[in-house]
């Protein structure tokens, strides 16, 4: 293929583009850029590097080593949405597929879609971004690999992920347990199994993660599962099941003893603790990219000088996706795959096409203060990327604007998010009793109809429960 041709007839450099990481968000930018008519007639040249052997990112299983581990997948991690609302939207999951598949089948499915899409020609496996670093006089990157190779790019998607580098908690005595092993992060957890010998285990953490864990534990140790939850949720409809002879809810641990105690934040105190397994969720973390700034940045106006990693977020991008101050130019590198508490497979595919770096920091800074009560950077930084619940549908709408597509959002798809929790345990019921599988039988062999009416039986089914319930609660 010939090199294009500027106005005067001279040969063009192709410009060159390196994505970082090959996981469903590396995945979803390859496949939207491979479409491009840049990268059809050459003028654009893609390239992705993952340092594993296969695409997948943390959905590819692997043994819980290294410091930390590549991946926190455990074994009995489903989704926390339908798949119909989880999936790209260019690529549905298969007939029958259970509504919130395990592990396996979307590593199965992130496989099919790059397969289907002829990715792989542009992923080189098992070679690591140790470096990239913006030269601002040459106007490129300069990107060290993990053979040794430094390679030129004009541009860089960060697609690394944000789910490797785990978050503590500071609370006085974690270090000691963590370094004799009688506290781990849930980074290292795999199965429950691993775990019999012990008799009184702590779990930490107020999210899903938290929750499938103590439901893995629950019956393997003597002793009920305690369940350290925070004072805040922020997932929406969701709420901690009642205590039960296998699960028990206890407060916040704010000192971790000598003694094999921890001292709770309501004053309480639980002895003879053998094990906490911290599902505390994870840091935002660009290991190769050194000249970013880490820390809080100030609060707007005005913008800070310098692009800031605050380990919750990155501040400023423009669209939670470009930077809008030093020292990358924001037509030179992008981060998608940040905001959380949204359907993330659809947004990946939605950033990708985005392309025009501008939003009005200054006003979200000033609504998360008027809606958190609060003008303290760390705790604006904390709730930056986390979403209202119906946010999501309109970051994606403005994704589409810019990139001239049109969008309109489906009823049902703005149904199954609203109602994702009452989903998710009304399906592990139907799946607990046996019956998931005459459930699925051909559904899906007549497209996204069948799925759609899956749900609402779903739906239905629980809401004829809950009336029920509160039928049989109100009698005399």
């Amino acid at each position: 293929m010939s090199r294009p041709t500027d106005p005067f007839g001279e040969r063009q450099e192709p410009k060159r583009i390196c994505v970082i990481g090959a996981g469903a968000n590396g995945l979803a930018t390859l496949k939207v850029l491979a479409e491009a008519p840049q990268v059809q007639s050459g003028e654009w040249v893609l390239v992705a590097y993952e340092e594993r052997e296969n695409v997948g990112g943390i959905w590819y299983p692997s043994p819980p080593t290294g410091n930390p581990p590549v991946t926190p997948l455990y074994d009995s991690l489903t989704t926390n949405l339908p798949h119909l609302t989880m999936a790209f939207p260019s690529f549905a999951f298969p007939p029958e597929t259970p509504l919130f598949p395990n592990a396996a089948a979307v590593q199965k499915y992130l496989e099919d879609y790059a397969a289907h899409f002829d990715l792989l020609r542009y992923v080189r496996f098992r070679t690591r971004v140790d470096m990239a670093l913006w030269d601002a006089d040459d106007k490129v990157w300069y990107v060290t690999l993990s053979t040794g190779e430094t390679r030129e790019y004009d541009f860089v998607v960060v697609s690394n992920g944000h789910y490797r580098k785990p978050r503590y908690p500071n609370a006085p005595g974690l270090k000691s347990w963590l370094n004799s092993g009688r506290a781990i992060h849930a980074a290292w957890y795999r199965n429950p199994c691993e775990y019999i010998k012990f008799k009184k285990v702590i779990v930490v953490g107020g999210a899903l993660s938290a929750l499938d864990i103590c439901w893995d534990m629950g019956g393997v140790t003597p002793l009920p599962v305690l369940h350290s939850i925070p004072p805040t949720l922020y997932l929406t409809g969701f709420s901690f099941p009642p205590d039960t002879p296998n699960y028990r809810k206890v407060a916040r641990i704010e000192e971790y003893r000598d003694d094999g105690a921890v001292v709770l934040a309501d004053g309480t105190t639980e002895s003879d603790v053998d094990l906490v397994i911290l599902a505390t969720g994870y840091e935002i973390s660009f290991p190769f990219l050194p000249q970013m700034k880490q820390g809080v940045p100030p609060l707007p106006p005005p913008l800070p000088g310098q692009l800031y990693n605050s380990t919750y977020h990155v501040f400023p991008l423009a669209h939670h996706l470009f930077p809008l101050q030093g020292p990358f130019p924001p037509t030179s590198i992008a981060f998608p795959g940040l905001p959380y508490r949204v359907a993330p497979f659809p947004v990946f595919e939605d950033q990708a096409r985005a392309i025009a770096p501008a939003v009005d920091v200054v006003a979200r800074t000033q609504l998360i203060m008027q809606e958190e009560e609060t003008d303290d950077p760390l705790l604006i930084a904390k709730a930056w990327f986390r979403f209202a619940t119906l946010e999501p549908f309109e970051y994606r709408a403005k994704l589409h604007a810019f990139a001239g597509k049109p969008y309109s959002t489906p009823d049902w798809e703005v149904e199954f998010w609203e109602k994702k929790v009452l989903l998710r345990v009304e399906w592990k019921s139907i799946e607990e009793s046996g019956q998931a599988e005459e459930w699925l039988r051909g559904v899906g062999a007549n497209g996204p109809e069948d799925w759609i009416e899956l749900c609402r039986k779903v739906i239905r089914q629980s809401e004829e429960r809950n009336e029920e319930k509160t039928r049989f609660e109100t009698l005399p």
